[in-house]
């Protein structure tokens, strides 16, 4: 697990160009273009077993501060979901976990360490529940982001995500205040996105 480069906060975010690793409240947005294609590596997608537990709960942690994940009015320990696992040899290195909502499956967390960001491992993620939820006879994929992270909410909508509905407000509830997220910009408000599945 990497600090930051500035304050030494748990970096969740690697600038390619200048090797800095970044907090929330030191990464910046830019427009840019490709920087020539990153080597992709080793990689194989896998379920999870009760043997990975502890792993995504550390990855919960570096993550998010905590294992509990609150989306869609329901609380979720995703050390104790259902999840795909991305593994260059035996390091897992992202992980999609997800639960069943009556028609839909809810991408609780996706996350990618960050060697491994830039290079399709959140889009192999997001296929893999995909594919369950088609197979499962499932409408709908469903995930939950917040107002300040734009990086999110545009890889959904790559994705072919919609977004459906924002609560204004919800994040201020459920942290008991406003929080400084990516470049500053106060986190607020719970974004609903949905991909529809075709059969």
């Amino acid at each position: 697990m990497k600090s930051c480069t500035y304050c030494g906060a748990g970096a969740i975010y690697h600038d390619r160009q200048t090797g800095a690793y970044l907090c929330l409240a030191h990464a910046r947005l830019e427009v840019t273009g490709p920087r020539g294609k990153a080597p992709r590596p080793p990689l194989t997608i896998r379920p999870a077993t009760p043997a990975d537990r502890s792993r995504i709960s550390e990855l919960a942690h570096y993550f998010w501060g905590e294992v509990e994940v609150e989306c869609f009015g329901h609380s979720y320990r995703v050390d104790a979901l259902p999840a795909y696992l991305a593994c260059d040899v035996d390091e897992i290195i992202g992980l999609a976990s997800y639960a069943r909502e009556g028609d839909a499956v809810n991408l609780v967390m996706l996350n990618v360490l960050l060697r491994w960001q830039g290079r399709g491992v959140g889009r192999e993620l997001v296929a893999a529940v995909n594919e369950l939820a088609r197979a499962e006879g499932a409408k709908r994929v469903i995930v939950a982001t917040s107002n300040d992270d734009l990086l999110a909410l545009g890889f959904y909508q790559q994705l072919g995500f919609t977004i459906t509905e924002v609560l204004v407000g919800k994040l201020v509830e459920h942290h008991g205040a406003i929080e400084a997220g990516l470049a500053g910009i106060p986190v607020r408000d719970e974004i609903h996105l949905e991909l529809r599945l075709k059969p």
